[in-house]
């Protein structure tokens, strides 16, 4: 999906007009006055623009110029591309319809209040975990670490975002069955960093029966596939 170019944007899926045009084969100019006058319509029509297509402006790498560009949407997409014709822009189309479905669809079950309680409740394990990996370090100290202090949360963080396919700065968005697992892992990271201290486990095998553990569970969680 990452080809297709699409982002998210205040709770939306937009695409620029530069990436439609290349997809589809067009000028980028070209496209850009398809715009303005599919906009001049709507204001004719007394429909609002910005529901449909945002103006902004990119810079150009090679000379550092600022030149105009469109955002749209669902809607602006479908209405710049009605008009596209041909064996491949129907396969693009194609392409973009199922894509943006995707993408709306994981944004309406972030927005919902099941997504939101749960990411309520992840943050605090997410809190108690922080609190059990402070007394980890003071424990890995007293074995002679010298950069736990450093590392250990990068670590464990790195774990679970591992564990279920995320990179750094992904939790906000992912679907709500990816973050019930990142919940239900840092919970287990929480209790076992516990019970294993208690125990008088080494540090280091405590991290490797965190990263044992956190295996298991993926094996019986099927998560959905995350847009790139």
């Amino acid at each position: 999906m990452s080809e297709l170019m699409l982002f998210e944007r205040k709770d939306q899926v937009v695409v620029s007009s530069r990436v439609v045009a290349e997809r589809f084969g067009k000028r980028h100019d070209h496209v850009l006055v398809s715009v303005r006058d599919i906009i001049g319509g709507l204001l004719e029509n007394r429909e609002t623009p910005s529901e449909y297509f945002i103006e902004s402006v990119y810079q150009e790498a090679q000379n550092n110029q600022l030149y105009p560009e469109f955002l749209m949407n669902r809607d602006g997409f479908s209405l710049l591309v009605m008009g596209f014709t041909g064996k491949d822009a129907l396969v693009w189309k194609v392409r973009y319809i199922q894509a943006f479905n995707t993408m709306e669809a994981a944004i309406r079950e972030r927005l919902s209040t099941e997504w939101l309680v749960t990411r309520k409740q992840g943050k605090l394990v997410r809190r108690n975990e922080t609190d059990a990996l402070a007394q980890l370090i003071e424990y890995a100290e007293t074995q002679g670490s010298k950069n736990m202090r450093k590392r250990a949360y990068v670590n464990y963080t790195n774990l679970v975002n591992g564990l279920v396919g995320i990179t750094r700065g992904q939790r906000d968005t992912v679907p709500f069955k990816t973050l019930s697992t990142i919940m239900f892992l840092e919970d287990m990271i929480l209790h076992t960093v516990t019970e294993e201290m208690r125990n008088g486990m080494y540090y280091k095998e405590i991290y490797k029966r965190c990263k044992q553990n956190g295996e298991q569970i993926m094996r019986f969680a099927y998560l959905p596939g995350l847009s790139a």
